[in-house]
């Protein structure tokens, strides 16, 4: 039996100048057009497919644009996680692949609504592709943030990379997190994110309300 490849699309050859490129088009695109912005809003998976077909690897097509989980590909079943921060000889889990398609069109549904640091977080907690996760959270977070009129900073980039332990940290707890305890977590991804942001929300303390 062959088990299927893990997968890191940075490892891939030209992985840097090709995201930059096609990331810095999202954006615009992201700003520009409602109507793409509602597509992406109802269904990550077409732009998960177009930012990262071309670096899976060799026969698995599917890593790009296909949530874990998903029937009859090699993603049914898969589990994922990744290395604590603090303990990295320990590893912590994202959802189980059997809650990863409803799990994330619920948060669809309310990202549309507001913009809250418990819909990042979710979207971290569910991991619902096998990696690219992060450029889809951010591309997700600029299509919700101009929808809902909240205008984004000019140091917010979907790649490079702006993501860092500042971040990672507070996802990584919240994801650990049982649900009574996941409160604080969230007040500090918002800090973070209202570094994304102008407007209103740039000032000192002044977070999305969790």
């Amino acid at each position: 039996m062959t088990t299927a490849p893990e997968w890191q699309a940075y490892t891939m050859p030209n992985y840097e100048a090709v995201m930059t490129q096609a990331c810095a088009t999202l954006q615009q695109r992201i700003l520009a057009d409602p109507a793409y912005r509602s597509e992406i809003l109802t269904d990550p998976r077409d732009l998960h497919r177009a930012l990262f077909a071309e670096f899976t690897p060799p026969g698995y097509p599917e890593y790009a644009g296909t949530y874990r989980g998903t029937a009859g590909t090699s993603l049914e079943g898969r589990r994922s996680g990744a290395p604590q921060i603090f303990s990295p000889q320990k590893s912590f889990s994202f959802d189980e692949p059997d809650n990863v398609a409803a799990g994330l069109d619920f948060m669809l549904s309310e990202v549309r609504r507001e913009l809250t640091p418990a819909l990042f977080g979710w979207f971290g907690k569910i991991h619902p592709f096998l990696d690219g996760n992060g450029h889809i959270q951010r591309a997700l977070f600029a299509a919700a943030a101009t929808e809902l009129a909240i205008p984004l900073a000019g140091r917010f980039a979907i790649h490079p990379r702006p993501f860092d332990r500042l971040l990672a940290w507070p996802l990584e707890m919240f994801t650990r997190a049982a649900p009574d305890q996941r409160e604080h977590f969230l007040a500090m991804v918002a800090e973070y994110l209202c570094s994304w942001l102008a407007g209103p929300f740039d000032l000192p303390a002044s977070g999305i309300a969790p």
